[in-house]
């Protein structure tokens, strides 16, 4: 499980940062309307929260002896 929330991720880590390299780009050519700012959110909520789960999982396992 902890392998398959890496790669989830990773992946969202690059959606999220072409989103918002595509955001930056149209700003380049027009206004942007309002509600396009917004378009990242969701990604970087669901970041925040696998980031956690692994920054909690890290810490929580048990010592190696």
């Amino acid at each position: 499980m902890g392998a398959r929330i890496r790669q989830l991720h990773r992946w969202t880590s690059m959606i999220f940062t072409l989103v918002v390299v595509g955001i930056f780009a149209f700003q380049a050519f027009a206004v942007p309307p309002e509600w396009l700012y917004y378009t990242p959110l969701p990604f970087l909520f669901f970041l925040m929260l696998t980031g956690i789960y692994m920054f909690v999982r890290h810490y929580r396992r048990p010592a190696r002896s």
